[in-house]
């Protein structure tokens, strides 16, 4: 059992590229000019654990039912003849990480998009057409498919219709000068949004693991999400509950392992500790970016905090914790889901 619920999750390099990444919007489809500027997810890493995707996700407890990212955009900023939107399905684990790195990107960039929960310990979901790839997130926009959350990642920012989007919002929010502006560059690629990319793939992600499933208890309440998905039945909804809290507590003591982890909870506010001397500057900066918007460091970083809302370990790292990390998050929750942090 537990050798078929350790499940991996793509956390980037290691994701299979399917060809043509970019192509789910040429630019001949992204054409429609865009108008009226109102204010309107290395390799592929294996984390042992049952609901994830590039980046682990831990939502879990009823209060997350079937938690989504608002995906409502306004159409002020598309023309009449620009009513054909890329049609996005992600296939996804609630409670994994990468998934809600890849959702809070999707948000932020205001694309509707459909998500799919995968059972994890049959993947039957994905079985039918993936081919051989069987890890999440999977996104099909428009019918093609891309694995693994940096592989989504760099297709949605590769789309002219997203970057359109982005640098209207842009325009609107952030300053027009050149120190205080953002662009696709400085969003994505630059050296500090890549540094906190990686921060929060590969060291926050691992580390809210054993936070939220550091005992069979925490991890049973990990899967509380299963309560409110639709398509899974009672047997499917108490067999994911049971058998992956089994997983994930076992999961978790092999990252400890692997990590010299002694205290979990320690660990994790160290990590904080550094986003927020080095990332926040002690709260001088709004954003990791050092301007008026954040880049895709904020977004990814918020992601993986955001994917375990209503557990402990959230209220321990954002609520209990205050200060300049609870004020950032405060900010990112409004930047991408568009309304308050309910504490």
């Amino acid at each position: 059992i537990i050798m078929t619920m350790t499940l991996p999750f793509a956390t980037a390099p290691m994701v299979g590229r399917i060809a043509r990444r970019h192509s789910f919007l040429t630019a001949s489809r992204s054409s429609a000019a865009l108008i009226a500027l109102e204010k309107s997810s290395s390799s592929s890493a294996a984390i042992p654990s049952v609901a994830y995707s590039s980046s682990p996700s831990f939502l879990a407890n009823s209060t997350l039912n079937h938690r989504q990212f608002p995906t409502s955009f306004s159409t002020r900023y598309f023309t009449a003849a620009q009513t054909i939107h890329p049609e996005i399905k992600l296939y996804q684990y609630h409670i994994c990480p990468f998934c809600n790195i890849t959702k809070a990107l999707l948000s932020y960039s205001k694309l509707d998009y459909k998500s799919v929960e995968v059972n994890p310990l049959t993947k039957a979901e994905l079985k039918p057409w993936s081919g051989d790839y069987r890890k999440v997130p999977i996104a099909l926009i428009d019918e093609e498919q891309i694995n693994g959350s940096e592989e989504i990642v760099d297709s949605v920012l590769g789309s002219p219709h997203v970057q359109k989007i982005l640098e209207a919002r842009w325009a609107e929010e952030c300053s027009d000068d050149d120190e205080n502006s953002m662009t696709m560059q400085q969003f994505h690629k630059s050296e500090n949004a890549q540094k906190w990319i990686r921060f929060a793939r590969d060291d926050l992600a691992a580390l809210l693991y054993p936070n939220i499933c550091g005992s069979l208890s925490d991890s049973y309440d990990a899967f509380g999400y299963v309560k409110n998905v639709d398509s899974f039945s009672t047997l499917q909804k108490m067999s994911i509950q049971y058998m992956g809290a089994l997983a994930m507590s076992f999961a978790a003591s092999k990252i400890k392992s692997k990590r010299n982890i002694t205290d979990a909870r320690a660990s994790l506010h160290e990590a904080l500790d550094k986003f927020e001397s080095e990332g926040l500057q002690d709260g001088k900066i709004s954003y990791l970016s050092g301007v008026q918007c954040p880049d895709m460091g904020d977004v990814a970083v918020f992601g993986v905090l955001d994917s375990v809302k209503g557990l402990n370990a959230h209220n321990d790292a954002i609520q209990l914790r205050g200060g300049h990390v609870k004020e950032w998050y405060d900010r990112m929750h409004q930047q991408v889901l568009g309304e308050e942090a309910e504490h």
